[in-house]
């Protein structure tokens, strides 16, 4: 009977394999006998269908066969060699509803089966699909298989199996993680919240990203604080995300959070912080976080600054703009200082208004502001600050300069009369940039009256301007006044001569000193015979004196004025030169006493012939190694006996190293830094800036402890420049040199000069380790490393 029936099934199949050869009589006939012969005829069927393509009658019978019964039949084609029977097969299952569909999901265990032909079936009947065997498929399968699991949950995923992802979120497996991640951020749960906010530190950048996507849609409450850490993250697309999603979860706490990220030395992380400012911010959440960084280091706070100002958007630059009529000093000293990197016409009127601010810096600050915006209506503002205190009107002075509007030269030429020096000599020097042809004869006039002054310097400063004008002049109309020219240097020779007379001055008779005025043979306190002077410094001018009471040459460093009116940097001055004067070595500037002229202030201390360590790097002087390693000994031994005596100098520099014809090598400025500083902060009172910013040591930088370490940090700088010609870190401006030293990372010595030994390199790259702790230790085991390099080299 089984043979008949399979000659019987053979003939069929063969009619309705040729089913549009056939009359539709012959086609039925066929079709029935098939049915009625039943599921052995399955595999007949199955295997005749990859060689009749659109066959209709073909797939209605199989699709008429398929229910759970026959469904092995089916199961097995899907692993069929064949692709196209597979296809065939694979299509009639998705179109089938006969047959329970989870009885497929085992077959993901089937390493025959094609899983994204599974995938497929699967999806089709996602309504009927039990997640709980899904699940259970998880644990059975190999990692490349749980993805397509993964993908059908995806379509059948509800709230109901929340508990089961959560825990398949702690898989081992980036891979489980990740797909966990997707399906939990399709829910605003607490729970799905705070995982998602866990795999924010997921190692990888994919997860990361997910959680953060889920917790941007999220429709209840998501805590920026721990979305803000998210900023931080190396990967710009996930801290674009963290962006995004800080916008979208509208936390009202979000800016306080913020802080943190804006003192980051990465500028990318800064702009991030920014650009959620942009969004979010209004008044008073830019007040708050600005107040959150009045205990901050100073750096980190002109840090931030400058990135609200670069960057800041609308909402900032108005909430900033507020802030100048604040009460709090700190609060308008910080958004001015934004205000500086910000060219926003809006600004303007704020800005004139704090021009007239009680405090200096905000006055000072306004001003250059304004100048930076280049802002003709600055102008009637600025001219009136000329009528204000000397040091208010040269900050206009400065500001009209750079604006340079040349409605501000006939103000400042009517200001010429005025008394103080320093004052005449800033306007002279502007009405020299100012001047172009129209006002050019104005200028000449009233710089030829200025050289009447009984001043050398304002005589010498107006005829050198006076050239420039008239040259500019002829420049540009084509012609110049030789009458002018001509009673120009006559005056100047006779007014030349007039200024060599020997002057005595006392402490009863001067109240205040300008050291800039000073004449060889002028004589101080009947005391002091000024010889010349030497230079000029951050601290005041340097002058060579005789004193007289004991027939010797000395130098007398003068405190420029910022530093005289500030009654606690004097009371420092003197602390510190209690203990510094002390100090006596062949290698340290010895320093004598701290004198007073009425209200002006000078140390005396210990001439040496000589030239600056800063003059012969600059003049490349100092390829000689063996001679660079002897100087930096000197300098070492000489610290070692400070440092003994528990004084760190804290501006070790070129400038303050000095070096005579016979290589002696002198330190000179100890105890000045020490005294000018304020504690921890980096800058005085009066806003000077205590270190050079080339030369300063990370901790010194940041504002924390300094110890004889910072000393080694800076002396290395000076060693890395001897010998490579250059310091490790030289930006364009201050502050982004400040950052590298915070940051460190410098270019090993030797890479800059292959002429240095490894041994030297090492020393260097030693002695500038950004950690204190890596540091030499003790001055003297850098003396001693270099001293064993030297007998090395020599012998």
């Amino acid at each position: 009977m089984a043979l008949l029936d399979s000659y019987k099934a053979n003939k069929a199949i063969s009619i309705v394999l040729a089913y549009n050869q056939v009359s539709a009589g012959e086609l039925k006939n066929a079709v029935v006998k098939i049915k009625n012969i039943g599921e052995s005829t399955i595999p007949k069927l199955i295997s005749a269908i990859s060689d009749s393509h659109n066959n209709k009658p073909l797939e209605n019978l199989l699709i008429n066969f398929l229910d759970n019964q026959t469904l092995p039949y089916y199961i097995d084609a899907l692993a069929d060699e064949d692709k196209s029977i597979v296809t065939h097969i694979m299509r009639l299952l998705i179109k089938s509803e006969k047959y329970d569909p989870n009885r497929l999901i085992q077959l993901f265990e089937d390493p025959e089966i094609h899983k994204n032909v599974l995938v497929q079936i699967l999806s089709t009947h996602k309504q009927s699909l039990n997640s709980n065997k899904l699940f259970e498929s998880l644990d059975k399968v190999d990692k490349k298989t749980r993805i397509l699991v993964f993908k059908v949950l995806e379509d059948i995923v509800q709230d109901s199996m929340i508990p089961k992802l959560l825990v398949y979120a702690e898989s081992k497996d980036p891979g489980t993680r990740l797909h966990v991640a997707r399906l939990l951020a399709r829910f605003s749960t607490e729970q799905v919240r705070d995982k998602l906010l866990q795999l924010l530190k997921d190692p990888h950048n994919e997860i990361r990203l997910t959680a953060l996507d889920g917790l941007g849609k999220m429709k209840i409450p998501v805590p920026a604080r721990e979305i803000c850490p998210a900023l931080k993250d190396p990967n710009l697309t996930i801290q674009a995300k963290a962006i995004e999603t800080l916008v979208k979860i509208e936390d009202p706490s979000v800016v306080k959070y913020l802080v943190e990220i804006l003192q980051d030395e990465s500028e990318y992380i800064r702009r991030a912080a920014v650009e959620v400012l942009n969004e979010v911010a209004d008044p008073r959440a830019i007040k708050d976080l600005l107040s959150a960084m009045r205990d901050q280091d100073w750096w980190v706070k002109v840090r931030a600054a400058d990135a609200l100002g670069s960057i800041g958007g609308p909402k900032v630059v108005e909430a900033v703009l507020g802030l100048l009529n604040d009460d709090d000093e700190f609060l308008r000293r910080t958004a001015v200082e934004i205000l500086n990197s910000i060219k926003d016409e809006r600004a303007v009127d704020f800005l004139i208004n704090a021009l007239e601010d009680q405090d200096w810096w905000v006055r000072e600050r306004a001003a250059d502001a304004l100048a930076k915006l280049g802002s003709d209506r600055a102008i009637p503002a600025l001219v009136e600050m000329l009528d204000q205190q000397p040091d208010s009107a040269k900050i206009a002075i400065r500001a009209l300069t750079e604006i340079g509007n040349t409605d501000a030269i006939s103000p400042l030429i009517s200001k010429l009369q005025e008394n103080d020096v320093s004052l005449k000599k800033n306007i002279i020097e502007a009405l020299g940039e100012l001047s172009d042809h129209q006002h050019a004869e104005d200028i000449e006039s009233a710089l030829k009256q200025v050289q009447e002054s009984s001043d050398e310097d304002v005589r010498q400063i107006a005829s050198t301007t006076l050239d420039t004008v008239i040259a500019k002049n002829r420049f540009l109309a084509g012609k110049r006044s030789n009458a002018s020219s001509g009673s120009r240097s006559t005056t100047t020779t006779e007014k030349s001569d007039s200024s060599l007379q020997k002057t005595s001055t006392s402490d009863a008779t001067v109240s205040h000193i300008d050291p800039a005025m000073l004449k060889p043979g002028m004589v101080l306190s009947d005391r002091y015979e000024i010889v010349k002077h030497i230079g000029k410094g951050a601290f005041g001018f340097v002058i060579l004196v005789k004193d007289r009471m004991v027939n010797e040459e000395i130098i007398l460093k003068f405190l420029n004025p910022q530093m005289a009116t500030d009654e606690s940097v004097i009371q420092r001055f003197v602390y510190e030169l209690r203990y510094t004067r002390k100090i006596t070595h062949p290698n340290v500037i010895r320093i004598y006493d701290f004198l007073t002229f009425g209200k002006s202030y000078a140390i005396s201390m210990e001439y040496f012939e000589s030239h600056s360590l800063s003059y012969e790097v600059k003049n490349k002087l100092t390829t000689d190694i063996n001679r660079n390693i002897k100087i930096i000994i000197d300098i070492c031994n000489g610290l070692k006996i400070a440092h003994n005596n528990n004084v760190v100098h804290r501006d070790i520099k070129p400038a303050n190293i000095l070096v005579d014809k016979n290589n002696v090598v002198k330190i000179v400025d100890f105890g000045l830094a020490a005294a000018a500083s304020q504690g921890d902060s980096r800058i005085t009172k009066s806003g000077i800036l205590v270190g050079t910013p080339t030369y300063m040591a990370p901790e010194q930088v940041r504002g924390r402890k300094i110890d004889t370490r910072t000393d080694i940090y800076s002396l290395g700088i000076v060693m890395y420049e001897m010998f490579t010609g250059r310091p490790p870190f030289k930006e364009k401006d201050h502050m982004a040199t400040l950052f590298k030293h915070v940051e460190g990372n410098a270019t090993p010595a030797k890479e800059k000069n292959p002429k240095i030994s490894d041994e030297l390199n090492d020393i260097i790259m030693h002695a500038i380790h950004v950690d204190p702790t890596l540091r030499y230790q003790q001055i003297d085991e850098l003396g001693n490393d270099l001293q064993a390099l030297l007998d090395k080299e020599t012998n």
